[in-house]
């Protein structure tokens, strides 16, 4: 299994957890089959006015490449991916995630340690297992 999970548009899914590396950090988000759910704020990179938001994957990308945020793998998988890249928690089915995901489109708040990008794909994702993934990073 490669460390970073490169992945083409063609091959996603609807509720797949995808991200892209940024200086500094990979930028999270949830696919909704033609779009992205992801908590993003203005351009300058200040996050004062982040809100969760639908973009086109090419405003997600940002130029950046696609990734994939892998469930359910193994632990023998995830131990050697030092930036969290995969959990071995199985994701909930793709309506639920998607329910979730949109659920909080316009919401705000955004908070570097506690209410990011990551924080919200994984909630998505896991509802309140999520918090099991976040200790873990």
């Amino acid at each position: 299994m490669p460390l970073f999970h490169d992945i083409s548009e063609g091959e996603l899914k609807r509720g797949d957890h995808i991200y892209v590396w940024r200086t500094g950090y990979h930028h999270h988000g949830i696919w909704d089959g033609r779009k992205v759910i992801h908590f993003d704020g203005a351009k300058s990179g200040d996050k004062s006015n982040a809100t969760i938001r639908r973009d086109t994957l090419d405003v997600f990308l940002n130029g950046g490449k696609l990734k994939i945020y892998l469930y359910g793998v193994s632990w023998w998988n995830t131990w050697y991916e030092w930036l969290t890249t995969s959990t071995t928690l199985e994701s909930d089915p793709p309506d639920t995630v998607m329910d979730r995901a949109e659920s909080r489109i316009g919401d705000s708040g955004y908070n570097l340690i506690f209410n990011n990008c990551e924080h919200f794909a994984h909630w998505c994702k896991l509802g309140e297992r999520a918090k099991k993934v976040l200790r873990q990073i």
